[in-house]
């Protein structure tokens, strides 16, 4: 059994997923490679998360959100260089609310939100801060603030409007002081008592994070933010119960796992193209413990990452958290779970209890069922 090295504390944080209503249809090259055939495009949803913490003497309730999705107009909401970014994609996207209209249709008051936490700056976690009050403040990651501060068009470069920026407090988080390292990322406690950590996982973009949230004493969600887009960059790998199994019962798949192995690049590894070859040289030649995906790059050296290499190492210290019984896995946008979660308002800390993380580790196996029927026709 592999478990991660957490401080212990008796104090949890409620966490309740946040359905962001982001619907999207993109290719998988931007973003995921080498190529296989028969998975060229990806079905994306969005979560964020709100996490309500309650001080055990007081019974003081504070709030922080972590990501807000994408906004619901992006043409208007969104840098002109942002919106080239989406159209660039092909695909469609489309969102129907902002996430403070969700919240207020659940129940929580936008002034009861302390702080809102961003992963990262791009387009579909930024959200619309500016529609909570000043009141709320906004936490950025290391280099955010330095690179996009005060926003467009007062600084051509940012992604957000300064209007996201303006009237509230923006901290820029610093680790590199940090004196507490979780799973080999640099941790921050952010209430000080060991129920909620910001994590620093960098590479995907400028001051990309991540979060652990403790939801029993010795259960945690673990927040992936844009680590991985789809959990055949993160599975399968050696870490406790992550191997690919030999037989396995999915809905709606009902070929077995060894079927896979016929699209994995470690069994096709004379057709790679010569920009994967040095990485999979790396790695074991073993289908069952190293993941169908890695981060995409290109012939030329063009990668979405702003560092490819620090983010293939960010994608294995989350294997670790994966690894860990006591740790659910969510990334941003994990379509495949989306069926099995409890969404806002309700709460997701019972997730142990009802089984989400062993019901939903392999279901990303049925967006590659085609792949193989892809294969099984070559």
């Amino acid at each position: 059994m592999s478990t991660i090295n957490i401080p212990p504390s008796s104090t949890t944080v409620q966490v309740s997923i946040i359905d962001t209503t982001l619907d999207a249809n993109i290719p998988t090259a931007p973003f995921m490679g080498p190529p296989i055939a028969g998975f060229e495009n990806l079905q994306l949803i969005d979560y964020a998360f709100l996490v309500t913490h309650k001080d055990p003497a007081t019974d003081k309730e504070r709030r922080i959100l972590f990501d807000l999705g994408c906004p619901k107009n992006p043409q208007k909401d969104l840098s002109p260089s942002t919106n080239e970014i989406i159209k660039s994609f092909g695909g469609y996207v489309k969102i129907e609310k902002n996430v403070p209209e969700i919240l207020t249709e659940g129940g929580v008051e936008l002034g009861s939100v302390e702080a809102i936490v961003w992963s990262h700056t791009h387009f579909d976690h930024v959200g619309r801060p500016s529609l909570f009050p000043a009141s709320t403040s906004l936490l950025v990651g290391p280099g955010v603030k330095t690179s996009y501060f005060p926003g467009y068009p007062a600084n051509e470069a940012s992604p957000v409007l300064s209007r996201e920026f303006e009237g509230r407090e923006v901290h820029e988080l610093d680790f590199s002081t940090a004196d507490l390292e979780i799973g080999t990322l640099k941790a921050l406690d952010y209430f000080g008592d060991g129920s909620f950590y910001l994590l620093s996982a960098p590479g995907h973009a400028v001051g990309h994070m991540n979060a652990l949230a403790r939801t029993t004493e010795d259960s945690f969600i673990y927040f992936a933010g844009d680590s991985f887009h789809h959990a055949s960059e993160l599975r399968p790998h050696d870490g406790y119960g992550a191997s690919l199994p030999s037989s396995l019962k999915l809905p709606g798949l009902s070929c077995p796992c060894s079927a896979f192995h016929a699209i994995h690049p470690v069994k096709n590894h004379s057709k790679l193209p010569d920009h994967y070859r040095k990485y999979y040289d790396q790695v074991p030649n073993d289908p069952n413990n190293v993941p169908f995906h890695t981060l995409s790059e290109t012939e030329s050296g063009e990668t979405m990452a702003v560092d490819l290499a620090a983010a293939r190492d960010t994608i294995k210290a989350v294997q670790k958290f994966d690894s860990d019984p006591r740790i659910f896995v969510i990334a941003a946008h994990d379509t495949t779970l989306y069926d099995i979660l409890e969404h806002f308002p309700k709460s997701a800390n019972a997730w142990k209890e009802k089984g989400w993380k062993e019901e939903g580790y392999w279901l990303f196996l049925r967006d590659l069922g085609r792949a193989v029927e892809v294969a099984g026709r070559d």
